[in-house]
């Protein structure tokens, strides 16, 4: 009697295959889902950095008359966590052989993620800012492009970007931080020159 009640209780092989297959397609269906939500929430710290970078700014561009020579010089005066420089997005943590526009290691050893507007040849070419150091008040006052993050999107870094675009075969959003420390998304294949500070 109490043989046959195990052997009720006991799962068959199939059942068993059924109930991994079930779990499996559950965990395929449910995947791309999580993936999009650790996605939007990296862009969420990305943007709160981006305006915590913003803000700072503000106050270096009142202390010292004009904007900083580049992002990491706000470290540590004006942010004291290095950690804000860094997108979670880039696969690289800010550690990037880079130049002026993307610092990358050049003048902080933890990294920057974000690039300076600013120093970038084709900002001063649409007239954005003024040449480096004396940058100037910026073309469109507050709404002027100040850094951007565009690792929401790319997966390394090109150095030698020879294109007036957002960034070289780019499919997807840039966020731009401007001058008066708002964030907005730019489409990354938009042209430059097609920019406009109200987004039409």
């Amino acid at each position: 009697m109490q043989g046959r009640s195990l052997r009720a209780a006991a799962f068959t092989l199939v059942e068993v295959l059924v109930a991994v297959g079930i779990i499996v397609i559950l965990v395929a269906l449910l995947f791309p889902a999580f993936v999009k939500v650790r996605a939007v929430a990296k862009q969420a710290i990305c943007i709160g950095q981006l305006r915590q970078i913003g803000m700072a700014m503000l106050i270096y561009a009142e202390d010292n008359g004009g904007l900083a020579p580049h992002l990491s010089t706000l470290y540590p005066a004006y942010l004291s966590n290095p950690a804000v420089f860094l997108c979670p997005s880039d696969p690289a943590a800010g550690k990037h052989d880079a130049d002026e526009y993307m610092e990358g290691r050049l003048h902080l050893a933890s990294g920057v993620s974000y690039t300076y507007i600013p120093n970038w040849k084709y900002a001063t070419e649409l007239g954005w800012w003024g040449r480096p150091p004396r940058y100037g008040e910026g073309k469109y006052g507050d709404s002027t492009p100040l850094a951007m993050c565009h690792w929401h999107w790319a997966k390394r870094w090109i150095r030698e970007i020879d294109a007036p675009v957002w960034g070289i075969n780019a499919k997807g959003w840039v966020i731009v931080l401007d001058a008066g420390a708002s964030v907005r998304k730019v489409r990354a294949e938009m042209p430059l020159g097609e920019f406009s500070p109200t987004g039409d």
